[in-house]
């Protein structure tokens, strides 16, 4: 499964026990566990700005421990863009669509921009 930014930020600022449980049961159950490294920039710009670098760096270390990550290659940068001219998303979406339909992954997400791969809600 390749967990998208919002999986990330519901997890790190979940205030609810339920949804946290959730939300780890997604990761339990998956065989496997990858990211995009676009939601790596992404989870690291957000908690830059609202939490500062220390917990940023946490993050980011969580992340590479328990995922493995998927760099942006120039296939899947090539197969972002035509996404997003096709369906007018942001470039980080596009491209982590791409990089799920790359590799055949469903992606953990509540974003509604992802239509054309398998999406698992979280």
């Amino acid at each position: 499964m390749l967990f998208e930014t919002r999986y990330f930020w519901a997890v790190f600022t979940a205030k609810n026990g339920e949804v946290v449980r959730r939300l780890k049961s997604l990761f339990d159950k998956a065989k496997s566990r990858y990211a995009s490294s676009i939601t790596v920039y992404e989870v690291y710009r957000l908690t830059l700005a609202n939490e500062g670098e220390s917990v940023a760096r946490l993050r980011s270390t969580v992340i590479d421990r328990d995922f493995e990550i998927i760099d942006v290659t120039s296939q899947i940068a090539k197969e972002g863009a035509r996404i997003s001219h096709r369906l007018r998303i942001p470039m980080a979406d596009s491209i982590i669509m791409a990089t799920a339909k790359r590799f055949n992954l469903p992606c953990v997400t509540d974003d509604p921009h992802f239509t054309e791969v398998k999406k698992i809600w979280i």
